[in-house]
């Protein structure tokens, strides 16, 4: 590497935030089938997409719950678009974080580094999440990409969120859970690390990460060493 400008942009859902709340609540809209849970996540990656390709901005929320309905719909259950809302909006809102967020966020922050939280999540939303979580606090921005009506991956998203801290795209890092975010990222040029969450992986047709760790003291013991 190293870093010459430390700064260290993060992805929230899933990558700092447990998601198992909404997951579950999915699972319990579909019957208890918590194999469609994937299906929905992957419903709505995918549609945010096709807004993006139809010249169109919905929030994620928003998406979230078409993809519910559209899931729902795909197995004979009738969800309506308000009924999806209500049954995301409330756990979404207060997800906790993973074991290893507050403290290693915390030693990051610490140590001198920058600390940037960017989400596909709407702005209010991730606010609320990030205060919900007790980790707000810990992070020098805050960037929604409701703000430039672009989802990750898309490159204009990671372009946006460099000029925000004045930092060239090799000279950061983007720390995420999600193959498809980082193969964004380091398309580019920014540096990457992996978060080996439960049940995610890296894309294998992307640039392998940097870094691949199982949590954010990981990572800090790496940095530590460049």
């Amino acid at each position: 590497m190293p870093l010459s400008s430390p700064v260290l942009i993060f992805d929230v859902n899933e990558t700092l935030l447990d998601m198992q709340a909404v997951k579950s609540a999915i699972a319990a809209a579909l019957d208890g089938n918590d194999t469609l849970v994937p299906v929905w996540f992957s419903t709505l990656l995918h549609h945010s997409l096709v807004e993006m390709a139809r010249g169109k901005f919905n929030a994620f929320s928003e998406i979230g719950a078409a993809a519910l309905v559209m899931v729902a719909a795909s197995e004979g259950k009738t969800i309506s678009l308000e009924q999806a809302r209500d049954i995301i909006t409330t756990p979404m809102s207060s997800l906790p974080p993973h074991d290893d967020v507050i403290t290693g966020l915390s030693e990051l922050r610490n140590r001198g580094y920058t600390l940037v939280a960017l989400s596909n999540s709407s702005e209010e939303g991730l606010h609320q999440q990030l205060a919900n979580a007790n980790i707000a606090h810990l992070f020098h921005a805050i960037l929604s990409v409701e703000t430039i009506r672009t989802y990750k991956p898309f490159p204009e998203v990671y372009k946006w969120a460099l000029a925000q801290t004045n930092t060239q795209a090799k000279e950061a890092m983007m720390i995420a859970a999600h193959g498809w975010d980082l193969a964004g990222a380091a398309a580019c040029g920014m540096k990457t690390a992996f978060i080996k969450r439960q049940g995610k992986v890296p894309y294998p047709l992307a640039e392998a990460p940097d870094f691949s760790v199982s949590g954010l003291r990981e990572l800090t013991a790496i940095l530590d060493k460049l």
